[in-house]
């Protein structure tokens, strides 16, 4: 798989030299400074191609990749908002927007599949009849800064398909990164400097603060390293909390058994840690646990060098008075002998939560030791 994957980059990194924009438009200003914003939210993405192909099995695996649900969300909200648009339609207006797929293939001579053939020059044409491999390709800020169009293509519409389907990670990561970089020119633009500068002195933790964030619990002390930063909003709350410990303290038995454990279940430290530290401030006897109706998705990563647990799941407090889904880590330093709970959570009745877990997961991936 990593050998095919990287002659596909291999041949593409080729393409540019013969890839040509829309002959019959007038030549694209080649300063990106000249260009309009991308607009759009980050995970819009319009597909334009055929309709017949769109109805039939290459529309069906798009919209199965693309407007697949996010993992560990308390409702069902999709991974990007789809919306199909046939090439004559596609405008000016819908030429600015930020994600954008471009599908064809030889077969077929509507007016549809004739507009988007006329991207591509002859020779390029000729190289998609005789290479098999060659059946994608990204162009950057073609029409508006900060755009990424993704040009798919094959020589029948069976082997397009099952391309997309064969390669459905790889296309989908093509976005996500894109909306990774997005959202972290966002929220970083503006940062709580004093904030992150405050845990780094207690702590000796580099976390990246969103400005609007304010410090909620910082306690230092001897077995209460702790903190908890948090974004109070009208309708809603982004929450992150961070606890360690060493090991020759161990004070949680379980919290360095998770990384033996196939799949690692973080349920017992992860209660322990909230039961102390994030109880209801009124009412000593709430405090914030899991929800067991669903499965906690755990994992083994490498996180910027070291082991790590990832773990995505929904939380409530004990008396069911609220809820939603939380993200988090746990991380061991083999050489301080130091192990991390670093959780991000949001709380947002009534309101679609994809976004904000996005804010969440740029948040966590800041964190170092």
């Amino acid at each position: 798989m990593a050998d095919r994957i990287s002659s596909i980059f291999l041949i593409l990194s080729t393409v540019f030299v013969i890839f040509s924009c829309e002959i019959n438009q007038k030549k694209i200003i080649e300063n990106s400074s000249f260009l309009p914003r991308a607009s759009g939210e980050n995970r819009e993405m319009i597909i334009v191609m055929d309709s017949s192909k769109f109805q039939n099995q290459i529309g069906r695996s798009l919209v199965n990749i693309y407007g697949s649900f996010v993992q560990s969300l308390p409702q069902p909200e999709s991974k990007f908002d789809l919306r199909y648009i046939r090439p004559r339609k596609f405008n000016n207006i819908l030429r600015h927007a930020k994600n954008i797929i471009m599908a064809f293939t030889l077969e077929g001579k509507s007016l549809d599949s004739e507009i988007l053939r006329k991207n591509f020059n002859a020779e390029s044409l000729e190289k998609i009849k005789n290479d098999p491999s060659f059946f994608y390709f990204i162009r950057r800020d073609q029409y508006a800064k900060g755009q990424v169009i993704l040009y798919l293509f094959s020589r029948t519409d069976e082997e397009l398909n099952n391309k997309i389907i064969e390669n459905g990670n790889v296309l989908t990561k093509l976005f996500e990164d894109e909306v990774l970089k997005r959202v972290n020119n966002e929220i970083f633009n503006k940062m709580e400097n004093n904030i992150s500068d405050k845990i780094l002195d207690d702590h000796k933790i580099n976390l990246n603060i969103p400005y609007g964030y304010d410090l909620a619990k910082n306690l230092s002390k001897e077995n209460e390293n702790f903190f908890w930063i948090r974004q109070l909003e009208p309708d809603f709350e982004k929450n992150i909390f961070v606890y360690y410990e060493d090991f020759r303290e161990k004070q949680l038995e379980d919290f360095y058994e998770v990384f033996n454990q196939n799949p690692p279940d973080i349920k017992k430290v992860r209660n322990i840690i909230t039961r102390k530290f994030l109880k209801d401030s009124e009412k000593s006897s709430v405090y914030m646990t899991i929800q067991d109706i669903f499965p906690i998705d755990s994992r083994i990563i490498n996180f910027k060098g070291f082991s790590a647990v990832e773990s995505k799941g929904l939380w409530k407090l004990s008396d069911i008075s609220a809820g939603g889904p939380f993200h988090s880590l746990i991380l061991y330093d083999s050489v301080a002998e130091r192990v991390y709970y670093i959780e991000g959570y949001v709380y947002a009745p009534g309101l679609k939560k994809r976004d904000l877990m996005q804010e969440i997961f740029s948040i966590l991936w800041t964190f170092e030791i």
